[in-house]
């Protein structure tokens, strides 16, 4: 047999994890229609720059339909021109709304950030805490200029002299025109965007579902009658400060605005409380989303071919029963299979991820193994197995540069990104150490593909590669992926300290000690769905235990490698001992993998 070259993408591909979903389309296409019928009809509200209006309606017309033009046409448009055109979608919104002053378009942002939160996708942990950041700073503003809006309405309604009072409105009506609608449009833009962008969502969660209920809610209240309110209690205020009138004499819209202000300061507080406490677990919706990615997604599959890749290694092609599709997939993504035994076992996927109708794994025989690569080396073509998945844990990030190294059948994850990143015309280089030249699978097509980026290291003709040497010489912002035994995994994390200026992104065939490095100690877990506490013992995993109230957590490795269990946490702290979080993410208290990790306490809440 022959060595197969990886399939080369039917479309050049995009730079980047994830390429944008079909609610993207959508949105861009509705917002096109929105943008030409506020061009075509008469104005709601009337502009600060009326010449201005229609011209610049058109313009986000063109923008957003030629977005949606581009993505339908070329799917895999690099992620970084994607992105360059939502920006500039939502910042000619936003100057359409703000500088042209229209009112629509102010609101149309609101279709405008999360179609820009879509083509970003899931954030890595910087740019998520750039985001969270944001939000801190927008929601503390709007918190602190709603406390001194109310602090003002209660001066204004209890003083006794009329001209503090018609001060006192007049500074509420600046607030009113001037900070508030900024606060408020940062907050729920960027609140919008980080549950986007993020696994908290929009209404997968009762909390997040309340915040934005609460932030929505205000601003309706505002634009639809405290601002009005507002104005008719200044107008009263004024007009009885010239006639020599008294406080008692102001009207209703002086309580209206009063107790508007005060009842909204009062639900951003509530809503800050939300965000620390995080209290109760999904909607009904987030736990159909739950249940959609367990068990219900396994997928019946047929071994459509098999063949000898490397000595020791084979190479499968699966497809669905039925020639149904297959879930998408993005570089770095593997899948389980269901052996004919029972046995689950992770490999990682290579070949076209635009491609529906198959699946590839390449398979290293593991005689010292726990059966599972022999099993699927004595498989015949035509065999039943399942497909779990598929996951992604080792996903492409957005890299000025990037150096792969791979040991052995790690080479898999990383020959779908190569292929993309080289179509992208990204700036990258491999490392391959194998055994020997016959037992690296694929060398043979990647240096007759890629000569000037491809170094081989087989152990046999050439000695270990100096990785301190290697790391110390790379470029500013190198994202470093390695995938391979344990030996090199463990090398690599020690070589990063030459590297300050990069990032490591590793994968593991199995997992690593890190699980025994510490004593387990018994704790509490709070099941909050479930509604019981259960003791986790020395000598039981959390999982385990979760499993007895609550039997639909899926797992598969139960080693700390695959993911599969990942268990959102309510309150406590996490101990992670893991192998799916990189290293910049073992801080992460949102998430827990309970196959393997504990708690860093007395007590965990978990989503259960």
């Amino acid at each position: 047999m022959t060595v197969q070259a990886p399939t080369r993408p039917k479309t050049p591909p995009a730079r980047g994890p994830e390429p944008p979903p079909r609610s993207t389309r959508i949105m861009l296409c509705g917002f096109m229609f929105l943008a030409i019928a506020a061009a075509v009809l008469p104005p709601v509200f009337p502009a600060a720059l009326p010449t201005m209006r229609v011209p610049m309606w058109y313009l986000l017309a063109a923008l957003s339909g030629g977005l949606a033009v581009l993505l339908t046409a070329r799917p895999a448009t690099p992620r970084l021109v994607t992105l360059a055109l939502g920006w500039l979608l939502v910042i000619s919104t936003v100057l359409q709304a703000f500088v042209v002053g229209d009112l629509t378009a102010m609101f149309a942002t609101w279709l405008t950030v999360p179609i820009l939160a879509l083509l970003a996708g899931q954030l890595r942990p910087r740019p998520r805490k750039a985001l969270v950041a944001a939000h801190v700073v927008a929601s503390a503003c709007w918190v602190g200029i709603a406390l001194t809006v109310a602090a003002i309405s209660v001066v204004a309604m209890t003083t006794s002299d009329i001209e503090t009072s018609r001060v006192s409105y007049d500074l509420m009506a600046t607030f009113d025109i001037t900070l508030l609608p900024w606060a408020n449009f940062a907050t729920i833009l960027t609140g919008l965007a980080l549950g986007i962008t993020t696994s908290w969502g929009l209404i997968r969660y009762y909390w997040v579902a309340i915040k934005l209920t609460i932030a929505v809610g205000i601003l309706f209240v505002a634009f639809g009658f405290l601002h009005d309110a507002l104005e008719r209690a200044a107008a009263e205020a004024e007009h009885l400060a010239a006639i020599g009138g008294t406080t008692a004499q102001l009207g209703s819209a002086a309580d209206v605005a009063c107790w508007g202000f005060g009842g909204s300061t009062l639900s951003l507080v509530a809503a800050v409380l939300l965000s620390l406490y995080k209290p109760g677990g999904k909607t009904r919706r987030g736990r159909r989303l739950l249940q959609g990615g367990r068990r219900s997604q396994q997928i019946q599959a047929v071994i459509a071919d098999t063949r000898t890749i490397a000595d020791d290694t084979v190479a499968l092609t699966l497809q669905a029963a039925g020639d149904r599709a297959l879930p998408r997939w993005q570089p770095g993504a593997h899948i389980d299979l269901v052996l004919p035994s029972g046995r689950v076992r992770q490999y990682s996927l290579y070949g076209d991820p635009a491609d529906t109708g198959t699946y590839r794994v390449a398979v290293l025989r593991e005689p010292d193994g726990r059966g599972g690569s022999t099993e699927i080396h004595d498989l015949p073509k035509g065999t039943n197995l399942d497909i779990r998945g598929p996951r992604n844990n080792f996903p492409l990030v957005e890299a000025a540069t990037y150096l792969f190294i791979a040991g052995g059948i790690g080479i898999t994850p990383f020959l779908p990104m190569i292929h993309r990143l080289h179509e992208a015309g990204a700036d990258w280089r491999l490392i391959y150490r194998g055994r020997s030249l016959p037992t690296m699978a694929f060398a043979d097509a990647l240096t007759r593909q890629y000569p000037d980026r491809i170094t081989l290291l087989p152990a046999d003709t050439h000695p270990r590669p100096d990785l301190d040497d290697l790391l110390r010489n790379t470029l500013e912002g190198v994202a470093v992926y390695c995938c391979g035994p344990e030996e090199l995994l463990t090398a690599m994390e020690s070589a990063m300290a030459q590297c300050p200026h990069g990032t490591l992104h590793t994968e593991r065939f199995a997992a690593s000690n890190r699980a025994a490095e510490t004593p387990n100690t018994p704790f509490e877990a709070e099941l909050r769905r479930s509604g019981v506490v259960v003791r986790v013992p020395e000598n039981r995993t959390l999982l385990s235990v979760i499993q007895d109230i609550d039997p639909t957590v899926d797992l598969s490795c139960e080693d700390g490698v695959c993911g599969s269990c990942a268990t959102r946490v309510l309150a406590g702290i996490p101990e992670h001992r893991d192998d799916v979080l990189q290293a910049d993410e073992r801080d992460r208290v949102d998430i827990i993998y309970p196959c393997v990790s504990r708690a860093r306490g007395a007590r965990i809440v978990l989503d259960v």
